[in-house]
């Protein structure tokens, strides 16, 4: 227990809290942190830290990093919701605190961004109504889901009508959410075009429609009969029918029906005005969902031609799974399909609780194979990228009858002892970590999230690559950094279980499941590569039967995206050379028929 009081553990500790303050301090933590965990012992590192008071340190800052990263990602998803919205829109909290606005919205009160209701410049009943409505102690009746408002909004007193709703904004999963208010400006005047298609869609006939309109725009039925020169009775009685068209029980629901379809209508239309022309690559890199048999969320991205040669892609732990633009449009035009899925706890695909890094491994397979079920595809190629390979060797070894081939792009799946000395210095550090004080993986994770959370992305980029030039280089052109980001995002959008979890399956030795494999097996790998050294890969193939080497000598960690045409012309050889279906690889690593 030497580090408790010395120096080292007090350097820790001061990072500690100083980066949970300003990410930027990232660097200076993690070069104290691998100072203190170097000198943890090798086989009681973890008890010694968990006995250690940096370990207390570490859970307090762990906790204000994750508050601080879940009111990040609520404001963003508070963002997200108005930026939908095509008039005026925010969200504010049950207090009436206002947390997003969305440009439309700050545009018409001069650029300032709302502090409270006041700053809205409402009706003073409005205001009332509002403020009522939002009170969690106000009673049920006046509680509903919906309420609209007819006010004047902004300095110039623009009449319109407010329509607030009840939502939730959550953090990602395993996350409490909080309450919130959606208060969006509607319009729902429809034209007579509108007009018939709201007759057509729910029966109503000329007069019916007419009186819903003027309910929806808060009138009363004697207002109504007043105005069109009816009895009260009479729009009573339309009310009724009204009602029983739109399959609801009170005038509230009625109105809440019609102004949920002007609102449709509205933003339809003010969507189609206002969108950019649809690009051909719109058309070859689309985003899927699915729901899977025991009920988890699997996302998968489907990039190139829709109907081209299926291409399984397994995504490296730091990058996601798309490609970039060039190479997208490439696969689309040379007749290839690359189904990208996102694996459990990465971008949009749920989590696996309390799992092994076997069965994390077991259900991520089975997870692809009934992706593939769904989508219907014949035997597909296979492609590693990077750590992905785990998953890639283990989905060709326990379903080869779903297989024609394997890929890997810059990635191999041996480890040995001392191997983690080698590393560049940021995966050195993670990699100690797990080796010596896996319980304080969750906080330098997290610590790495904080940075993309808080949009220091060009300096998170320069911290992870200081020890390559050649990653430097390669990561400044655009359609590169773009998916690098993108694919940090990916990674860390629920949080840091998912990538501490697939570290861990980095640090152990998987070349047994590879000699499982039995189709063909090839690896292109990057000559300049400081992560998987070529040292590293021949080793691989060394001990792996059959496994065919195809060094890139100007090419570094990054090959997937720098050298693409490379990777395509490989997929390419490796179809044609598998057409036929008893082609197929021996142990000495020999293709015969």
């Amino acid at each position: 227990m030497a580090n408790s009081d010395g120096p080292q553990a007090d350097r820790v500790v001061d990072e500690t809290y100083a980066t949970t303050l300003n990410p930027e301090r990232y660097e200076a933590l993690l070069s104290a942190w691998s100072d203190y965990v170097s000198g943890l012992p090798e086989r009681q590192g973890d008890a010694a830290f968990q006995a250690d008071s940096v370990n207390t340190h570490f859970q307090r800052a762990l906790a204000i990093l994750d508050r601080m990263g879940r009111v990040e990602a609520r404001e963003e998803t508070a963002r997200q919701m108005t930026d939908q919205m095509p008039g005026p829109a925010l969200v504010m909290k049950p207090d009436c605190e206002i947390i997003a606005a969305n440009q439309v919205c700050l545009d018409l009160l001069g650029g300032r961004m709302p502090q409270g209701l006041a700053d809205l410049e409402l009706d003073a009943d409005a205001i009332v109504r509002l403020r009522a409505w939002v009170n969690p102690n106000a009673p049920a009746s006046e509680q509903g889901q919906f309420l609209l408002l007819p006010t004047a909004l902004g300095p110039d007193g623009i009449d319109t009508r407010l329509l607030a709703t009840r939502i939730s904004l959550h953090a990602g999963p395993g996350t409490a959410s909080d309450d919130a208010i959606l208060v969006a400006a509607v319009d729902v005047h429809l034209n007579m075009s509108m007009g018939k298609k709201l007759m057509a869609a729910y029966g109503l006939s000329q007069a019916e429609l007419d009186v819903a309109l003027r309910l929806a725009r808060g009138e009363a039925p004697e207002a109504i009969a007043r105005d069109r020169g009816a009895k009260v009775a009479t729009v009573r009685t339309q009310i009724r029918a009204i009602l029983s068209k739109l399959d609801v029980k009170t005038v509230t629901e009625a109105v809440r029906v019609l102004t949920s379809y002007g609102a449709t209508m509205n933003a339809a239309g003010a969507v189609a005005r206002q969108a950019p022309a649809r690009r051909e690559i719109d058309r070859w890199l689309t985003q899927h969902q699915m729901t899977l048999s025991d009920g988890r969320r699997l996302a998968w991205l489907e990039q190139g031609d829709p109907n081209g040669r299926p291409v399984l892609f397994f995504h490296h732990i730091y990058l996601g799974p798309a490609w970039t633009h060039p190479s997208v449009e490439a696969l689309a035009r040379q007749g290839w399909r690359v189904i990208a899925p996102s694996r459990p706890g990465f971008g949009l695909s749920d989590g696996i609780s309390s799992a092994t890094p076997e069965e994390r491994i077991e259900i991520t397979t089975n997870s692809y194979s009934e992706l593939l079920d769904r989508l219907e595809t014949g035997p597909v190629l296979l492609v590693g990228h990077a750590n992905g390979m785990i998953h890639a060797q283990d989905f060709a070894a326990r379903k080869p009858q779903r297989v024609r081939a394997v890929l890997s792009v810059g990635g191999e799946t041996s480890w040995e002892e001392g191997m983690e000395r080698d590393l560049p210095w940021h995966h050195r550090v993670m990699a100690t970590t797990l080796l010596r004080a896996p319980s304080a993986i969750g906080f330098i994770a997290r610590a790495t999230v904080a940075f993309i959370d808080t949009g220091r992305d060009d300096f998170l980029l320069r911290t992870l690559h200081r020890d390559s030039p050649l990653e430097q280089r390669v990561a400044r052109r655009p359609e590169v950094k773009q998916v690098i980001l993108d694919g940090l995002r990916h990674t860390v959008r629920q949080g840091a279980n998912g990538l501490v979890a697939e570290i861990r399956l980095a640090l152990n030795d998987r070349r047994e499941t590879a000699r499982r494999v039995k189709c063909p097996f090839r690896i292109v790998h990057g000559m300049q590569d400081n992560v998987f050294t070529p040292d590293m890969f021949e080793l691989f193939a060394s001990t792996v039967p059959g496994v065919e080497l195809i060094p890139i000598e100007d090419a570094g960690q990054y090959l997937l995206y720098s050298h693409w045409p490379r990777i395509i012309a490989e997929m390419e050889r490796m179809w044609r050379d598998t057409a036929a279906p008893h082609v197929r690889r021996s142990k000495a690593g020999a293709r015969f028929a």
